[in-house]
């Protein structure tokens, strides 16, 4: 990062260079092999709980088992692979370091949930001889790029004999698609072209299209006779009634496939990179340890795009619960104060992605404190907005440690902040895990398009983040 020159009085000059030109032919092989994979987990995985089953499937065959069963206040050997699950929405994966304890612990938190449209309690009706489903956005979205897409339904439901269903409709070939309509153009003067952005599309306006058959069973005279077919579809395939959708979780997400971005196949494009491909990195790195120095997990919470609350969330107290049990799985039998004393000496990095600079909106951005694609893992020493309210803003003594591992890793890696004081910002579960006493750092995968239906990351930037995640929970920072 440091450019060095040969003159004696010459100064150094600090600046980030691409990711690209630092990887060796070995890298650029693992790079694909990383993004093959993280391509096909990314096209699959489009809800909470479809990621949690998915990283519990391939934990459980790279033998990581369920920490509770393995016996509470036992001791477990280094390189012990352990697992916790948290109400189907959350999940956490460990391996026993060599070290105790009380040097602390070494964390990668990143977030699964990601920006959708939930259909509402009661969502079925019918109107202007379409049926449709009512919806409840969730997450911050750009309401207008979510019309005109198409996009499969996620439906999780139990019945009155307590029986589970799930399913999704829209993600095979073959399947039908849903989709939310839009006003033509030709009629769109009046109506919505004077509305101001964020009201282009309404809340209320968010309604998908699923049905447009009548019933053939019943009456021509009787109202809701497409509501009806769409009922009895619905009966016939999957074995619901209309009551048992007012007791289902059921997400609306956009129905396209990961893909490769550019000429030169530089960049993925898809659903939910944020967060979900921090998530796979931080998986991947987990995957690529055998036996750490210091106990290391990694730990995939909901509900960050809504504030994190929940039990599942960061707000809740699930990260001490894990640091507690990893603790007590490390050393055996262990006091509440011991257990502080871990908490207080574990440290974390907050893996979450970031808006990235974009040529067409460079205006937002200040450049010299921006993210860039292919530029390498993001650091940000602080997050927040104006005046940095909703920061946190992370020890330079822990960040001089992730200094020494950048280096002697030879990672590449950039600074900045998510657009111009004034204009932009965020916040990261970081603030919310710091909050318990914890040292933590954001570490972020640039990305542009942020919170769209098809978000842009680089390759070189997931490849080396999965490499960073790998050296901070392996080795002795």
């Amino acid at each position: 990062m440091v450019q060095k020159n040969n003159k004696k009085n010459d100064v150094k000059s600090f600046k980030a260079t691409s990711a690209w030109d630092r990887l060796t032919p070995k890298d650029q092989k693992l790079l694909d092999k990383r993004c093959s994979d993280y391509l096909s987990f990314i096209s699959q995985c489009k809800t909470e709980r479809a990621t949690v089953e998915y990283i519990k499937a391939k934990a459980e065959k790279a033998g990581f088992k369920l920490l509770p069963a393995l016996g509470k206040g036992k001791k477990l050997k280094p390189g012990t692979k352990v697992m916790f699950i948290n109400n189907n929405r959350a999940i956490c994966l460990g391996i026993i370091g060599k070290r105790p304890a009380e040097e602390g612990l070494r964390l990668v938190a990143a977030h699964l949930d990601v920006p959708k449209i939930d259909v509402k309690s009661t969502p079925l009706y019918e109107k202007d001889n379409l049926a449709l489903f009512k919806t409840h956005y969730y997450g911050g979205i750009k309401k207008f790029q979510w019309v005109t897409i198409p996009l499969s339904l996620h439906i999780f439901a139990v019945d009155k004999s307590g029986k589970t269903h799930s399913f999704v409709i829209g993600e095979k070939p073959g399947d039908p698609v849903f989709t939310i309509s839009d006003i033509a153009i030709h009629l769109a003067q009046k109506m919505q072209m004077k509305r101001l952005t964020n009201e282009a599309v309404t809340g209320e306006e968010l309604n998908i299209l699923v049905g447009s058959k009548p019933d053939p069973e019943t009456d021509k005279d009787k109202p809701n006779r497409i509501k009806n077919m769409v009922i009895r579809e619905i009966e016939k395939q999957f074995g619901l009634t209309e009551e048992d959708l007012a007791w289902a979780e059921i997400h609306a997400v956009p129905a396209m496939k990961a893909a490769e971005v550019g000429f030169d196949r530089g960049l993925i494009g898809a659903y939910g990179h944020d967060d979900r491909s921090c998530v796979y990195a931080a998986y991947t790195a987990m995957s690529e340890i055998d036996v750490p120095e210091h106990t290391a997990a990694v730990i995939f919470l909901d509900k960050e795009e809504v504030g994190s609350a929940g039990p599942n969330g960061a707000q809740s107290g699930l990260i001490v619960d894990i640091i507690s049990m990893l603790a007590e799985a490390t050393n055996g039998k262990i006091s509440f104060a011991d257990s502080r004393n871990v908490i207080t000496k574990t440290l974390v990095f907050s893996a979450d992605t970031s808006a990235s600079i974009d040529p067409n909106y460079e205006s937002a951005y200040d450049p010299l404190n921006s993210g860039y694609l292919g530029k390498g893992v993001w650091i940000s020493k602080f997050s927040g907005k104006g005046g940095k309210s909703g920061s946190l803003e992370v020890d330079i003594e822990f960040l001089a440690k992730i200094r020494k591992m950048l280096a002697e890793e030879n990672i590449p890696y950039q600074f900045g902040e998510m657009g111009k004081v004034d204009e932009g910002g965020g916040g990261t579960v970081a603030r919310l895990i710091a909050n318990n006493n914890i040292q933590v750092v954001d570490m972020a995968i640039p990305t542009v398009s942020l919170h769209s239906p098809f978000e842009i990351i680089s390759k070189a930037d997931y490849h080396y983040s999965v490499s960073a995640y790998k050296a901070f929970m392996k080795n002795h920072y």
